[in-house]
């Protein structure tokens, strides 16, 4: 035969059930605390022209994929130190995406088929695990005519905000 819950034995039982939701589940933050600079390198490749590249990044993440490139501007095409190159870049990656703007200036250089890059980056937009990542730096690199080839290393900090 059942016994019926006392007040006294319904309470015991809250009590238990309480307690044990208390042990088991993990404490809560009162609120979400920021998150830190970290350092982030982002290593690139691709051809010349509209194709899409490599990436692969380390520090602050490590990811890789597709460097798809959606816009390119080119000014002070005139000058007799070479080029500034304004880039939309489209980073994807396994863990969503991310876009930075950069602009970057071109130096010629002794050989005619080589050029220096060096510039800044912003990131700008992101989906995924980076739909709230910041972050900024500088850019330096090459565009190797002969060998049809952008080779560019990204550094600097990101933080998701």
């Amino acid at each position: 035969m059942k016994r019926p819950f006392t007040s006294a034995r319904r309470s015991c039982v809250h009590l238990v059930l309480a307690l044990t939701a208390a042990l088991v589940s993990p404490a809560l933050p009162t609120r979400a605390a920021p998150s830190q600079q970290e350092a982030i390198t982002i290593v690139t490749e691709k051809p010349r022209g509209p194709v899409v590249g490599t990436f692969a990044t380390s520090g602050a993440f490590a990811d890789s994929g597709l460097l798809v490139t959606e816009s390119v501007q080119f000014s002070a095409i005139s000058a007799p130190f070479g080029v500034i190159t304004h880039v939309v870049q489209r980073f994807e990656g396994a863990l969503g995406t991310f876009t930075l703007h950069a602009q970057i200036i071109d130096t010629l250089t002794d050989d005619p088929n080589l050029s220096l890059d060096q510039g800044t980056w912003v990131i700008v937009d992101g989906t995924g695990a980076y739909a709230t990542l910041h972050g900024t730096g500088d850019v330096t690199g090459t565009v190797d005519d002969a060998a049809d080839l952008i080779t560019r290393v990204f550094t600097g900090t990101v933080h998701l905000k």
